[in-house]
């Protein structure tokens, strides 16, 4: 995701890409060399001082968001950090709290708030067309197969969990497309790996009860036999909603994702939809419209936080085998 924000703020009509920074200089000169940037670091420090950035977009690892999010906006840029925002509450209000004190901008980067398909099939949803209550089922994962995969994999299960990490996105399509608040989660997990350190795992599922009646189910799993797929299906007393992703359909993957609602007894109605999954430039142009309409970042900061409270509640439904309710979040 790094490197694609990278050529996203180099292509970008209203941006110029000024840095790249990595730990690895190797890799921040590579990616300033391939895109045109002016200068490139191995510390984001040495960005904070320049007056010509504007914007900084964090890609790193969930651990070290607080610290560089909160950094860069008391040096007064404005940001788009990837998501999860933090990997605790207390660290992700440490950054709304930042936000507030300073006035910048941030969002998180929620991509599939940016994607057509998903953007179409909120619409769908939201009119009534499945009606409500409605039944979630977002489903996938990752067939690892290379070590280099593998070890990015085991070190984000290490740092978060396949749960948090991915779990968020589909926690707040869930949020979005009911309008509804979750009032208690509950998961189970499994350690197929023996590599995973004890206390983590690979594969997990939690189970969300939303205030409207519906429910949610977030099922994921990283590792060598686990099967590559995605189901992401919405089930309403109207009908059934589908999202076919571009590369899983039968033919004519170049059309985009396809959006199939069914309707008892038989009744099929496919929708093809032109985009891409990760539409990385549209998410940048959602922060320069708030830096440069002065909007409020505190609607989709509150999404971002609400999703996270409950994926990590399910975190802690995992560890201790009990339904942990959802209480309403508010920044003290």
């Amino acid at each position: 995701m790094g490197m694609g924000h990278v050529a996203a703020a180099a292509e970008h009509d209203r941006t110029r890409l000024v840095a790249t920074v990595d730990r690895l200089p190797r890799v921040a000169a590579a990616a300033a060399r391939r895109y045109g940037a002016d200068l490139h670091f191995a510390d984001y420090r040495q960005v904070l001082t320049r007056s010509e950035v504007e914007v900084v977009v964090i890609a790193t690892w969930p651990s070290s968001h607080r610290e560089i999010a909160v950094s860069c906006l008391a040096a007064g840029k404005h940001v788009l950090l990837e998501k999860p925002l933090a990997p605790s509450l207390a660290e992700a209000e440490a950054v709304v709290r930042a936000v507030r004190r300073t006035g910048r901008k941030l969002r998180v980067g929620y991509i599939l708030r940016h994607n057509s398909t998903y953007q179409r099939a909120a619409e769908l949803i939201s009119s009534g067309s499945i009606g409500f209550p409605i039944a979630m089922r977002m489903l996938g994962g990752e067939h690892v197969i290379y070590p280099d995969h593998w070890r990015e994999c085991l070190k984000l299960i290490t740092e978060t969990s396949p749960i948090v990490d991915c779990g968020c996105h589909y926690v707040d399509v869930m949020r979005w497309c009911t309008g509804a608040e979750a009032v208690r989660v509950s998961g189970v997990s499994c350690r197929l790996d023996s590599r995973v350190p004890q206390g983590k795992y690979d594969y997990g599922i939690i189970t969300i009860a939303f205030s409207d009646g519906s429910t949610g189910i977030y099922e994921v799993g990283w590792t060598h036999n686990y099967r590559e797929f995605s189901e992401k299906e919405f089930i309403g007393p109207k009908g059934r909603l589908r999202i076919i992703y571009a590369a899983d359909r039968t033919e004519h993957h170049e059309e985009g994702d396809l959006i199939e609602v069914y309707r008892f007894p038989g009744k099929y109605r496919q929708m093809n939809v032109p985009g891409v999954l990760k539409p990385i430039a549209r998410e940048m142009s959602d922060l320069l419209d708030c830096i440069e309409e002065d909007l409020d970042p505190m609607p989709a900061l509150d999404d971002a936080m609400k999703s996270l409270q409950i994926v990590l509640a399910g975190e802690r439904a995992i560890g201790t085998g009990k339904t942990v309710p959802i209480r309403p979040w508010t920044l003290a």
